[in-house]
Order: structure tokens, then C-alpha cells, then sequence
């Protein structure tokens, strides 16, 4: 079993942000986006938007070291490995819930899938720089939505940080993880389309929300 001893220095969120970022965000599809700039060696600003839904998180990575130690006695030693580890902004709902009609269960799918795509984008990226592991410090306003990350995650742990007490998730970045996340990804819009479809009639909120997003397609 690993222990992980991490370097608890970190960019504070929000430091290094610009304003707007300059240069063309990659397209996913026609509603999410992402962008990756180098900041400074070893510092990255990320942003992801969904137009669709207009929400936005924009936060700082850093790429440093780790020292993973074996806990069972009689199997010392360590070596320095990458992480990237970056941490996660509260997000402004008040667009989402004005497009969803504020029902709860269209709020919490929407974010929940919009988190699990910056998941995936942030592995990718953790994949370029030979990353072994994505940290994540999480705010207890967030904790809400973090039960789309704790299937793949391997330690969660409350640390200090300079906006106090909150919780640190660490993220395996090999090949298996990406795959479940995917997978996962896949999952879960099966069941948000299935749901909106099979309860139009009876949730005026789902009707609206099929009316306004017609790309909506029922399997």
C-alpha cells in the first residue's frame, strides 16, 4: 500500500488567472471547450467552458513531485514522481439554474457531467507530462459533487489550505482509470437522456429543457 508524502505548497487559486484567455480553446463538441496555457515552467492555467449550460471554471495546474513511500517496514526507499495538482473552484449555478428550471435532478446531472469531463481532459493532460497521479482540493461547498470523482480516486484526506480546512482527492492517471472514467461518462448520459424522455410528461421542467436543448436525442 502506498503512502504519499506530497509538497503541500500550491498556487493560490485564482493568482495567475488572466481575464480572458488569448488563444482559441480546442472544441470537444459544440458546447464544451478547454484550454491549456503555460504559464510559467511547471504552472498551467486550465479553462473549460459549456456553452451550452454557461459554466465556466478556470483554475491554476501545477506540475512538481511527489515522494510515494511503501508503508510495510523492510520495503523502504522512494522515488520522486510527477502529479499535477491544481485546486477546484466553486462554480457560479445561477445561469444553470435559471436553463434548468432550478430541478434539482437536471442541476445535479448537468454539473455532475461537466466535472467528469474536466476530469477527463485534466488526465489527458496529466498523460502529456507523465503524470502518475491528479491531486484535487475541493471547498466543503463542492463535497455536494464529489461522489463523480470518488469511484476513481485512491486517497481523500482533509488539509489547510489558505481559504481553510478542505478536502484533498488524489487521482490515478494510468490507462484503466481513464477508460472507467469514460465508460462512467457514457453511463450517465444514457440514464439523463432516458430520464429526460421517459419523464417529460410528467416534469415540466424536463419539457422545457428538451424544448430548448433539441440535440437531446432518446436512445
Amino acid at each position: 500500500m502506498l503512502k504519499l508524502i506530497i509538497n503541500n505548497t500550491h498556487v493560490p487559486d485564482g493568482t495567475f488567472l488572466p481575464q480572458e484567455l488569448e488563444t482559441k480553446p480546442v472544441s470537444l463538441n459544440d458546447s464544451f471547450l478547454v484550454d491549456f496555457q503555460e504559464f510559467s515552467p511547471n504552472l498551467y492555467v486550465f479553462m473549460a467552458k459549456d456553452y451550452t449550460h454557461e459554466l465556466l471554471c478556470k483554475m491554476n495546474l501545477e506540475v512538481k513531485e511527489i515522494l510515494p513511500l511503501l508503508e510495510e517496514e523492510g520495503k523502504g526507499g522512494g522515488y520522486l514522481a510527477p502529479v499535477v495538482a491544481c485546486s477546484f473552484p466553486s462554480l457560479s449555478l445561477e445561469k444553470l439554474n435559471e436553463k434548468t428550471g432550478f430541478d434539482g435532478y437536471l442541476q445535479e446531472l448537468l454539473l455532475g457531467q461537466f466535472y467528469l469531463k474536466i476530469l477527463e481532459q485534466l488526465l489527458l493532460f496529466c498523460e502529456e507530462r507523465s503524470a502518475v497521479y491528479l491531486t484535487l482540493i475541493m471547498s466543503d461547498a463542492d463535497l455536494g459533487y464529489l461522489k463523480f470523482y470518488r469511484r476513481f480516486l485512491v486517497s481523500e484526506e482533509q488539509v489547510a489550505t489558505s481559504r481553510g480546512e478542505e478536502t484533498q482527492i488524489m487521482v490515478p492517471t494510468d490507462v484503466e482509470t481513464y477508460d472507467n472514467i469514460v465508460d462512467f461518462m457514457d453511463k450517465i448520459n444514457r440514464e439523463f437522456r432516458c430520464a429526460l424522455w421517459r419523464g417529460q410528461s410528467i416534469n415540466p421542467a424536463f419539457r422545457e429543457y428538451l424544448k430548448s436543448n433539441a440535440c437531446v436525442q432518446p436512445f
